[in-house]
Order: structure tokens, then C-alpha cells, then sequence
């Protein structure tokens, strides 16, 4: 509800939030439920991206989801981690579409 015009369907075995009209560029967020956790995928931009209690390391991956920015990649498992996973989430909204 925060972050506005958000559409979301799944893809293949991932389910994409996008930035308004849904598209390669326009998807800012990637769900992968695993047996134990949730993955996060989200996409930064290094010259802003702040992640303080180091969720998503030093690992970028290339370019699955996003084709431009950095794609970083982090676990929720607790109902407790969802206020910063949240944080993490509108920061990749805010630098997509």
C-alpha cells in the first residue's frame, strides 16, 4: 500500500512484483519460497543502497530479474525480519521503473 502503483502475478516458479505496467524493467522485487524461508530478490543501486544490518552481503548476482542495477538477494524465515525486509523492498521501488 505504501509504495503506490504495484502490480504482481507469478512467473514461472517466482512471483514478481512490478512498478506500474509489468515488464523487464519495470519488476523492482522476486519471491522464491523455499522449504524453511523466503527469498527476497530485489534490485540496488550501489550509489545508494544501504543495508546497515548486512542482509544481503557483498554478493550481487548478474542480471536474472533486473537488467539494470545491481540484484541482491536476502532470507526471511521470521515474521520479525518482515519491518526491515520492507525497508530493503522500497528502496529497490523507488530506483525502478
Amino acid at each position: 500500500m505504501e509504495l503506490g502503483d504495484v502490480t504482481h502475478k507469478p512467473l514461472g516458479r517466482y512471483y514478481c512484483f512490478y512498478k506500474g505496467k509489468p515488464s523487464t524493467k519495470s519488476i523492482f522485487v522476486a519471491l522464491m519460497l523455499r522449504k524453511n524461508a523466503l527469498k527476497v530478490r530485489i534490485r540496488t543501486d550501489s550509489s545508494t543502497f544501504q543495508d546497515p544490518q548486512k542482509w544481503t552481503g557483498d554478493k550481487v548476482y548478474k542480471g536474472w530479474f533486473f537488467k539494470s542495477g545491481e540484484e541482491r538477494e536476502f532470507e526471511i524465515s521470521r515474521k520479525e525480519q518482515i519491518d526491515y525486509a520492507i525497508e530493503l523492498i522500497k528502496h529497490s521501488y523507488k530506483i525502478s521503473g
